[in-house]
């Protein structure tokens, strides 16, 4: 048992904050063969941002960034089979 090979899961992560690099997240999935993307798209300075936007306009205080993103790289995630984990929201 102890020889047996447990399971690679590859992890890649395409945002650690608000105005992290967009292009990220095609990064990672471009890049090599991952098995999850994931994003924090809620960091502490990130809900202040958002909680302000909120306050300014009432449709705001989202995090956009990541529509963005997943515009890019859904349909390859798709057909990669590649799972995404994110907070984003608002």
């Amino acid at each position: 048992m102890a020889n047996e090979a447990k399971p690679v899961l590859r992890i890649a992560n395409c945002s650690g904050f608000y105005g992290d690099r967009l292009s990220a997240a095609r990064e990672m999935v471009e890049g090599g063969p991952i098995d999850f993307l994931t994003g924090d798209y809620l960091a502490e300075l990130t809900l202040l941002i958002l909680w302000k936007m909120k306050q300014k306009d009432s449709e705001g205080g989202y995090a956009r960034t990541f529509l963005k993103q997943m515009e890019e790289v859904l349909g390859t995630c798709l057909d990669k089979g590649i799972k995404i984990v994110t907070n984003a929201g608002g």
